[in-house]
């Protein structure tokens, strides 16, 4: 039996169209550390800033972070998709300093939606990762619910 993450989303974790049990969410990507995200950002000046309440130019994470992604996307060639980040279930090896950079989820719109094997690929060889994306547990919905399909 596989554990997490997945190689490869099995038939029965995939959500139903319409109003079921459904299961948990779990999302297509990559672990990289804040460090590089960090680095990426400061290299390439994509580091987004705004004033505070006090006056003081103070560092926007979260903008930051989808700067870097649009970023590595146009550097990497991939059209189909922006990859995202997306907070996951702690798996075993995991470190609070790592993030998944997300392709998809397994409640994103099929086969609208999908991103290609050839952007995955250029994405892959972008990151210089050995092997393709895994399937990670979603740290929000991680469990079978009584959800939309649409999440």
């Amino acid at each position: 039996m596989d554990t997490l993450p997945l190689k490869k989303l099995p038939h029965g974790l995939l959500p139903k169209r319409n109003r079921y049990y459904q299961p948990p969410k779990l999302y297509l990507g990559y672990i990289v550390t804040n460090d590089w995200v960090n680095s990426v950002a400061k290299e390439h000046n994509l580091v987004a800033r705004a004033m505070s309440d006090e006056g003081e130019l103070c560092e926007v994470r979260s903008q930051t972070r989808e700067n870097v992604f649009k970023f590595i996307a146009k550097k990497a060639g991939v059209t189909s998709f922006v990859p995202a980040f997306s907070a996951i279930y702690p798996f075993p090896g995991m470190t609070p300093d790592d993030w998944l950079l997300t392709v998809m989820s397994s409640y994103d719109d099929r086969p609208v939606g999908n991103p290609t094997d050839a952007d995955i690929h250029k994405l892959q060889l972008y990151l210089k990762k050995a092997e393709p994306p895994k399937w990670y547990l979603s740290a929000l919905h991680w469990k079978w619910a009584a959800r939309p399909y649409r999440n």
